[in-house]
């Protein structure tokens, strides 16, 4: 009896799912592989850009975490940004990222990105979850959990936003 294998993969918003014969899985992926690098290579470039531009702006005598200390502050279990993003979606990447550079949380609750929005202050929102999730379908953030125990972190993809956001705040701040 011939072995069978299942893979299924997703990349950003791209799913792959085959079965088959190991050879027959591994040549439809590899065709897949191809075809997502060939239409993101356009965004894969623009993020690209975005961190050599981040990298360039911050002062690279100053560890991430002096940087980021002009523009967030951290207070126990919160982190809170002292500096304004253009938008909602910009400060929550931004917290997740404070948490992950600034805390070591690498799984950020809602209610610790919820906290951090109401003491920066100035943005209004219901429900932070819809949102998040969005984020996650757009590729910049990983969900695992279930209900009050869901938690977030940061793909590569938006680590990359979220270090170009803090970099274009840092050197507006200084």
């Amino acid at each position: 009896m011939e072995e069978m294998e299942t893979l299924k993969m997703k990349i950003g918003p791209h799913e792959f799912e085959a079965t088959g014969s190991p050879e027959s899985v591994r040549e439809k992926f590899q065709a897949f592989r191809e075809m997502v690098a060939t239409l993101s290579s356009s965004a894969v470039k623009g993020v690209m850009e975005a961190t050599k531009k981040s990298l360039d702006i911050i002062d690279p005598t100053l560890t991430t975490e002096d940087q980021l200390n002009k523009i967030m502050r951290v207070n126990g279990r919160e982190v809170s940004l002292t500096a304004r993003p253009q938008n909602l979606n910009d400060a929550a990447l931004l917290l997740i990222f404070g948490q992950k550079q600034l805390r070591q949380n690498d799984a950020v609750t809602g209610a610790e990105i919820i906290s951090g929005l109401n003491t920066t202050g100035g943005y209004s929102f219901g429900r932070i979850d819809g949102m998040l999730e969005k984020m996650a379908r757009d590729g910049d953030l990983l969900t695992f959990g279930e209900r009050r125990g869901k938690k977030y972190r940061l793909t590569n993809t938006g680590l990359a936003k979220a270090r170009a956001i803090a970099a274009e705040l840092v050197s507006s701040a200084a």
